[in-house]
């Protein structure tokens, strides 16, 4: 009996301290299970974290993308537009020159045509004045054969011939007062002597002897030229 009491006290024993490693196993366990899930929890809330930021940033990188693709579409836009605007001006450019060759043709058909005119004038003064001269020294041999000498002294003092004209081209100054032509000092011919003055030194009139040697209308001459007449 007694030695199944001693086996009924051990085995009463050896339960309890199982009872107790059981206990203390059941509160470690449940220490561990409790650090464990707050492990997982950190790590779980640390992942949604960085799974927010991912999102986050993906959607940026997808939002800068899109204003990437819309400011290159733009940019298309504009080097369309302004290879269209080169191309314009490139054909502008190309009519410019050629309105400029037009208008230097232009020009060098104006200058020798002036120059033509201003030779045709020279010519033509030269004639009138020949023909002048000529009417002049036929009227007055005709006078003198008549003896009517009282016909010469009936022509007023203030007819003369019309002189030679001088050419536009080589007058940059009144003859008189000196002064340069522009756009506001014009040149004009004294119809007498042919000089070139401004419109100060050229303001009296004088009628010139005609084609038929008589006295005309009144045409300008310059101060010079109203001055010999005596007036």
């Amino acid at each position: 009996m007694s030695q199944l009491e001693c086996q009924k006290e051990d085995m009463a024993s050896t339960i309890e301290q199982l009872e107790k490693k059981w206990t203390n196993d059941k509160s470690n366990l449940g220490e561990i299970l409790k650090s464990t899930s707050q492990t997982l929890s950190t790590q779980v809330t640390a992942c949604e974290e960085r799974a927010a930021r991912a999102e986050a940033e993906s959607r940026i990188e997808r939002d800068w993308r899109v204003s990437l693709q819309e400011k290159e579409i733009r940019l298309k836009e504009k080097i369309a537009t302004l290879q269209s605007c080169v191309k314009e001006l490139n054909e502008e450019k190309q009519k410019s020159d050629k309105l400029k060759l037009d208008l230097e043709k232009v020009r060098n058909q104006w200058s020798e045509a002036q120059t033509t005119l201003e030779e045709l004038g020279i010519q033509l003064s030269v004639s009138k004045l020949k023909i002048s001269e000529f009417q002049d020294n036929e009227r007055r041999q005709q006078l003198s054969m008549s003896g009517s000498s009282q016909s010469l002294q009936t022509l007023p003092e203030t007819v003369s011939s019309p002189g030679i004209w001088a050419p536009d081209s080589i007058a940059t100054h009144c003859t008189a007062c000196t002064r340069e032509f522009n756009l506001t000092r014009r040149k004009h011919h004294c119809r007498s002597c042919g000089e070139i003055f401004c419109k100060a030194c050229s303001e009296h009139t004088l009628p010139l002897l005609n084609a038929q040697g008589q006295p005309g209308r009144p045409v300008r001459v310059c101060d010079a030229c109203y001055a010999s007449t005596g007036k």
